[in-house]
């Protein structure tokens, strides 16, 4: 099993539990071959935590005393991280309502938008798995990067201005990255089509059918052949 394979690694446990739903199901051969891959994920997690490459959401304020950096593995970690400090610091701001009160992203919103002289930055970034005896690792994983050209820049407005709503709020699971979005868009949400633009409902189909849980809009990424391309 490859290091850096969390799909591969998903695999190997599907079927095992296939092998014992179904004892008579597998044959020997197929059987001796399971335990061996078992075996060898076995020892990838004794040696290391995470054998695989992981993503890291990253935020950043910029203030007049220098910079404050935080880090999480879920977007929502991370902004109840930002919130936490900004309410610390609530006093810097003329602003009446209780930040007890509301939620990380509006306590962020709110704190940064009235105070000009500290700003937030969030970005994701690949931290790779630890380097294997095996062959080269499979590519996939749980998202998909495609080139943010493969949708409108009409689209890439509402993404922007999405990604700046409450959570609740919001018609897809979003966030922004810096350099794109990071969508949500596995089999289990339901896209909105009357809210959501051709293109962007193409794109996230594209993922979904292809079996990734989430689709990276990244405006260095690679184009693919089979989704339309827009200029910006």
């Amino acid at each position: 099993m490859s290091a850096n394979a969390r799909r591969e690694f998903a695999q190997l446990l599907a079927g095992a539990r296939s092998a014992l739903e179904c004892p008579d199901g597998p044959d020997h051969e197929t059987r001796l071959r399971l335990i061996s891959h078992l075996e060898r994920a076995e020892s990838l997690l004794d040696m290391h935590v995470v054998p695989w490459e992981i993503a890291v959401h990253i935020g950043q304020i910029d203030h007049r005393h220098g910079a404050e950096l935080f880090a999480a593995l879920d977007r929502d970690v991370l902004m109840a991280q930002v919130g936490a400090y900004r309410r610390l610091w609530w006093s810097e701001i003329e602003d009446k309502r209780d930040p007890a009160a509301l939620d990380n992203d509006m306590v962020a919103s709110i704190y940064f938008s009235q105070n000009q002289s500290e700003c937030l930055a969030t970005e994701i970034i690949s931290i790779p798995g630890p380097e294997s005896n095996v062959a080269a690792p499979v590519q996939g994983g749980r998202y998909l990067s495609i080139s943010t050209h493969h949708v409108l820049p009409s689209t890439g407005d509402l993404l922007d201005a999405w990604a700046q709503l409450p959570p609740d709020q919001r018609p897809l699971r979003i966030a922004d990255t810096g350099y794109g979005w990071f969508v949500r868009t596995d089999a289990g949400v339901q896209v909105p089509t009357a809210q959501v633009p051709s293109d962007l409902v193409a794109a996230l189909s594209f993922a979904r059918a292809h079996g990734f849980r989430y689709l990276l809009l990244d405006r260095d990424a690679d184009e693919l052949d089979e989704l339309d391309h827009f200029d910006w």
